[in-house]
């Protein structure tokens, strides 16, 4: 997603094109208005929108090229390529498909033993048997990119995880448009507010503007009850095969 469109849009709908915000940097230089909020999407908006509609990574490494935590314990530092921005949880963590042949992993297929009658029967019979007597390899992610392995042997895994999107917005899909500005527009309202209301004025190159503040004071109740809702739908994601919003 464009995150200069969704400033410019922005700007056009709390009503302050044309204006030049009280704000100045530390050479006391005016800090341009599309500057102002687009920091207040990077560091506001976008993690609390990545809590509903998280950045998925997928990625496969060696075990043995993790970088280990306590080995005995089997905790492991997760790639660094899937860390590029704070992970929230980790989705799942499975040996690639390519490398799977059967229930029990490089044992006889079911269609195995000269493919006659008795051989298939005892084939499969084998592997229900094995799948039986193993554990599943399983993971506990225990937070600050570190993950527990059970039982995965030293071969490739693949990880899939779940993070906070660039701050650049590019990793938000275009189709999450709408309810990313929905919560964008309450973000800023809420932050002009807040900062804007013991002003009197905006000087500007046609005198001072006076805003009206007060339409912006009800954005942090909105802004709430827009979150208690998504977190009340949130709970209908739980295939991750679905994609909410």
């Amino acid at each position: 997603m464009n995150l200069s469109k969704c400033v410019r849009s922005l700007i056009m709908q709390v009503g302050i094109y044309g204006l030049t915000l009280p704000f100045v940097d530390q050479n006391k230089k005016a800090i341009p208005t599309e500057v102002v909020l687009h920091d207040v999407l990077t560091n506001v908006t976008i993690p609390e929108y990545s809590e509903f509609v998280p950045w998925t990574r997928e990625g496969e490494i060696e075990i043995t090229k993790l970088q280990v935590i306590d080995e005995k314990l089997g905790i492991y530092m997760l790639p660094a390529f899937l860390t590029l921005t704070d992970v929230k949880d980790v989705i799942d963590v499975h040996m690639p498909y390519y490398n799977q042949r059967g229930t029990f992993g490089d044992i006889a297929p079911a269609y195995g033993i000269n493919r006659s009658v008795q051989g298939v029967a005892t084939s499969q019979a084998y592997m229900m048997l094995a799948g039986q007597m193993r554990s599943e390899p399983t993971f506990e992610y225990l937070g600050n990119n570190k993950i527990r392995l059970y039982g995965y042997p030293k071969t490739t895994v693949a990880f899939k995880v779940s993070c906070d999107h660039e701050p650049n917005g590019e990793s938000i899909p275009d189709s999450c448009y709408d309810s990313f500005m929905e919560l964008a527009t309450l973000d800023v309202k809420q932050f002009l507010y807040n900062s804007l209301k013991l002003y009197d004025g905006i000087q500007t190159a046609f005198g001072e503007v006076k805003l009206k503040t007060e339409d912006y004071q009800s954005a942090e109740s909105d802004r709430k009850a827009l979150l208690d809702q998504w977190r009340d739908l949130a709970h209908l994601d739980g295939d991750e095969s679905f994609e909410w919003m």
